[in-house]
């Protein structure tokens, strides 16, 4: 169902803390963010997002859900994120439809 090397249409910023801004591109950008940076451990959406990164890898979730997922998880724990980044955007890799 998913392509490993697959990017999101649009990908997100983040701002983890002051110093920090981080531009995830993928779902593997995004697990590994969850699971070394994330500034609040043990929250339902970071959880659920964390599953759905990894259901990813195995092929049996869509990359778009899994960026919901993680809007939701950002949301969830305060974190500044920017999805509609337009100079973001225009350095991200397309794939092509399949």
């Amino acid at each position: 169902m998913s392509d490993h090397s697959a990017f999101w249409k649009k990908p997100i910023s983040i701002d983890l803390d002051s110093s920090e801004r981080m531009v995830l591109r993928s779902p593997q950008d995004a697990l590994y963010a969850l699971v070394s940076d994330w500034p609040v451990k043990g929250g339902v959406h970071q959880q659920r997002a964390i599953d759905f990164c990894r259901a990813w890898l195995a092929g049996r979730m869509p990359a778009e859900t899994v960026r919901q997922a993680f809007i939701l998880a950002a949301l969830e724990a305060g974190v500044a994120i920017n999805d509609d980044d337009e100079d973001a955007a225009g350095s991200s890799v397309s794939n092509p439809s399949v």
